[in-house]
């Protein structure tokens, strides 16, 4: 069993790193506009349900984007229609954030509490 956290404690940290580099990037050279919610995405995982807002924004080259935000809420908020900051990388456009500490930092810290929880188990002894 204590492989098994071991394993799991690993991987989650792993991927905390991955997201974290990617949200760095994003901050220390992408580039700042308005995007727009067109609407929510619905993801429903047992009996919740998460919406997703749908942003579409204009990069620098003057080229329409549309992406599905990573973070949901359990409500479709912000509403239709308003306006959000995004953060994207201009080398890759699909690299795309909305600027809020849920939407870009909530992720990476996630998954680095839960691996070093469960990497715990290496102290408990």
């Amino acid at each position: 069993m204590r492989f098994y956290f071991v394993a799991v404690g690993t991987v989650l940290l792993g991927v905390s790193i991955y997201l974290f580099i990617r949200r760095l990037a994003a901050l220390l050279f992408g580039v700042s506009t308005v995007g727009r919610i067109e609407g929510h995405a619905a993801h429903t995982l047992d009996d919740s349900i998460a919406y997703h807002p749908i942003v579409t924004f204009i990069d620098e080259s003057d080229r329409s984007h549309r992406f599905r935000s990573t973070a949901g809420a359990s409500s479709r908020s912000p509403a239709v229609g308003a306006d959000v900051r995004v953060r994207y990388l201009p080398s890759n456009p699909e690299i795309v954030y909305v600027e809020s500490f849920l939407h870009m930092w909530a992720a990476p810290l996630g998954c680095a509490v839960l691996g070093l929880a469960a990497l715990a188990v290496l102290w408990g002894d």
